[in-house]
């Protein structure tokens, strides 16, 4: 399979960048396969959009690397799915941005692991939602750290459950604020433990309330 042109002919992944991206029809990479993502240099990825993205076979994101993903608009993150995730390689996701966070399908998130999770920069959380916490897999909180948890934005913790808290590395409670405690649905302290407790910041406990007791 390949990279198809707006005549149908085959596309020379390698020599492709996004004035040519900008040419091709939305089913453009409906046949792409993970050796056509990898060739492709990563600044084509500027001319991505939506469409493109959302017809690409999953095993295609196999060839991803952190500069596709940082060089690829914000707003084609909105083509993205839950299998499509999980096809990526997980360092594929240092290119991640608060823009593409905030851009893709909440859905999308079901496809996340620790080690993506562990690999996307910080800031990216800044583009998190309830809906992106809520679908993300317990297990994909394994990979949170303290700057983690302090980029993400306090309403983003109302998707929180027990099970997510109870995956989380102690350390990462080390970014929680009295906002991101607020949030927090009562139930998700279910998950918590003496380590965790342990490494919260003293005014971080601000936010508690009854129900969290």
């Amino acid at each position: 399979m390949a990279i198809l042109g707006p005549n149908g002919q085959q596309m020379d992944p390698a020599a492709m960048n996004s004035e040519m991206m900008g040419t091709l029809p939305p089913d453009a990479f409906a046949g792409a396969t993970a050796g056509d993502m990898t060739a492709m240099p990563p600044p084509a990825m500027d001319g991505m959009t939506a469409p493109m993205m959302g017809n690409m076979p999953p095993p295609a994101m196999g060839g991803m690397s952190p500069g596709h993903m940082e060089a690829m608009p914000p707003h084609a993150m909105q083509g993205m799915d839950a299998d499509m995730m999980g096809a990526m390689p997980p360092d594929a996701m240092g290119g991640m941005s608060p823009g593409h966070m905030e851009a893709m399908p909440p859905g999308a998130m079901g496809g996340m692991d620790a080690d993506m999770m562990g690999a996307m920069p910080p800031d990216a959380m800044g583009g998190m939602s309830p809906g992106h916490m809520e679908a993300m897999p317990p297990d994909a909180m394994g990979g949170m750290s303290q700057g983690h948890m302090e980029a993400m934005p306090p309403h983003a913790m109302q998707g929180m459950d027990a099970d997510m808290m109870g995956a989380m590395p102690p350390d990462a409670m080390g970014g929680m604020s009295p906002g991101h405690m607020e949030a927090m649905p009562p139930g998700a302290m279910g998950g918590m433990d003496a380590d965790m407790m342990g490494a919260m910041p003293p005014d971080a406990m601000g936010g508690m309330s009854p129900g969290h007791m």
